[in-house]
C-alpha cells in the first residue's frame, strides 16, 4: 500500500491519508499531519512472526477466534483476508432469503452491521461500477413475477446448538440507493461466501449474479464467490441468470430442483452444462417434474462424449414425463416396469454408469411418469 493511501487506527479512531492529507472520519486534519502520540504509538508496534508461521497458527483456530484476531490488528486482518480460503469457515444450519412482508418485526430483530465491518478501500473502478448499478437499478435478488415489487429482502441465518435454534436476520434493500448500502451488501455476501451451510433453501429469492459481479472485483478477490452447502433445494428457477448463479456461485453436495419449471433452450443449455461439467462442485443433482428431453441428452452424453470425467456422479429424475431413449441393455428385474442397465462410454470403457428406471402412472393426471437414477460405478 502506498503512503498516500495508508490507513491506521488509534484508540478506536481510523485515520487515512489521501493526496498527502490526513483525514479523520472523512474530515481533514487542520495541520495536515497526524497527532504526535499516534506517531509515537505507531513506531512501537512491531510484529516479528513471518506470515507463514502465523498462517500455521491460524489454521488451528475456529471462525470466531479468527474474527477476534482480525479485530485486534490490521496486520492480522490482512493475513487472514489473504489466506481466508485456507482457514476455517463459520458453520450455520440453514440459509434462506425471504420477503420483508409477513416478517414479524415484534418477534424478530434485525442484526445491525456496524460501519467498521464493511469499511474497505473502494477503488475508483469499483466505485464507478457501483454507481452504474445504482443508476440502472440492478436488483440485489432475482424473484418471480408475483413478488416483483418487493423493496427489501431478509437474509435468515439459522444455527442449532444442543437442540436449541437461534435465528439471525439481516435486512437488505433489493434496489440499493447509495454506496454505503452497496458496501453493506458486499460485506454480507462475502460473509456468506466464507461460511458453510447444512441447508440452503431457495423458494422465492436468489442472489442476482449480476449484482455479485458488480460488488466484487474478480481481479483482486482472493476467495471463491460461492455459497457452500451440504444440501440445496430450489422450488423454481426463473431465467438464465438463475441458472448462471448455480453454475458460478454454488458449491453443494446435494442439489435438488423441486417443482421444476420448464426452461427455454438457453436455460436448458446451462443446466446441461451443470450436469456434464459441474461434477467438481455438485456431487448429486435431483430434478423433479421435468420432460425426458434432458434425460435423453444425458444418456447420449455418457455414451458418446470424449470427456465425462466432470459429469455429476449421481443424477436423479423424479416424475419425468415424455418419451425416453430405450437402451438395448435394459433388463426387467421386477414387475411394475422396473429396468436396470449399465452404460459404458465408447471412448473410455473403464468408465461405467448404472441406470435404474421405474415407470408408473400419476394418480392425478393418469399420465405415465418415470423415475430414474444414474450413478457412476
Amino acid at each position: 500500500m502506498s503512503e498516500d493511501r495508508k490507513i491506521i487506527e488509534y484508540d478506536g479512531v481510523k485515520y487515512y491519508k489521501k493526496e498527502s492529507q490526513w483525514y479523520q472520519k472523512m474530515t481533514p486534519r487542520q495541520n495536515g499531519e497526524l497527532p504526535a502520540d499516534i506517531k509515537r504509538a505507531k513506531k512501537c508496534v512491531k510484529i516479528y512472526l513471518p506470515q507463514e508461521n502465523l498462517l500455521d497458527v491460524f489454521k488451528f483456530l475456529d471462525f470466531s477466534q479468527l474474527l477476534s484476531f482480525q479485530y485486534s490488528s490490521f496486520y492480522f486482518k490482512n493475513i487472514i483476508v489473504k489466506y481466508e480460503k485456507e482457514l476455517a469457515r463459520k458453520k450455520f444450519t440453514k440459509l434462506k432469503f425471504r420477503p420483508i412482508y409477513g416478517f414479524d418485526l415484534g418477534k424478530h430483530k434485525f442484526v445491525e452491521i456496524q460501519p467498521h465491518l464493511y469499511d474497505f478501500e473502494l477503488s475508483k473502478q469499483l466505485e464507478q461500477k457501483w454507481i452504474r448499478g445504482i443508476e440502472e437499478q440492478i436488483p440485489m435478488f432475482l424473484t418471480t413475477i408475483q413478488y416483483g415489487n418487493i423493496n427489501a429482502i431478509v437474509c435468515e441465518l439459522q444455527q442449532t446448538y444442543r437442540g436449541k435454534k437461534a435465528l439471525y436476520h439481516i435486512k437488505l434493500p433489493n434496489f440499493p440507493k447509495n454506496l454505503e448500502l452497496m458496501a453493506i451488501a458486499r460485506y454480507l455476501f462475502k460473509l456468506l461466501f466464507n461460511c458453510a451451510f447444512e441447508h440452503f433453501e431457495i423458494d422465492m429469492f436468489l442472489i442476482n449474479p449480476q449484482m455479485i459481479d458488480l460488488l466484487f472485483d474478480e481481479a483482486t478477490t482472493n476467495f471463491p464467490l460461492q455459497i457452500h452447502s451440504q444440501k440445496t433445494e430450489l422450488d423454481y428457477i426463473w431465467n438464465t441468470d438463475s441458472s448462471n448463479f448455480i453454475w458460478k456461485h454454488l458449491f453443494s453436495n446435494q442439489l435438488k430442483f423441486d417443482r421444476f419449471a420448464c426452461f427455454g433452450k438457453e436455460n436448458m443449455a446451462v443446466l446441461l452444462k451443470i450436469l456434464t461439467q459441474g461434477g467438481n462442485k455438485i456431487l448429486s443433482l435431483t430434478l423433479d417434474k421435468i420432460h425426458t428431453n434432458l434425460y435423453n441428452l444425458i444418456i447420449k452424453h455418457l455414451e458418446t462424449s470424449k470427456d465425462i470425467t466432470k459429469t455429476v456422479k449421481e443424477i436423479k429424475f423424479e416424475k419425468m414425463f415424455g418419451p425416453r431413449i430405450l437402451n438395448g441393455r435394459e433388463e426387467n428385474i421386477e414387475l411394475y416396469k422396473e429396468q436396470y442397465f449399465e452404460l459404458v462410454n465408447k471412448h473410455n470403457p473403464k468408465i461405467k454408469f448404472s441406470v435404474y428406471i421405474e415407470e408408473d402412472e400419476d394418480e392425478e393426471t393418469a399420465r405415465e411418469i418415470i423415475d430414474a437414477e444414474i450413478e457412476r460405478i
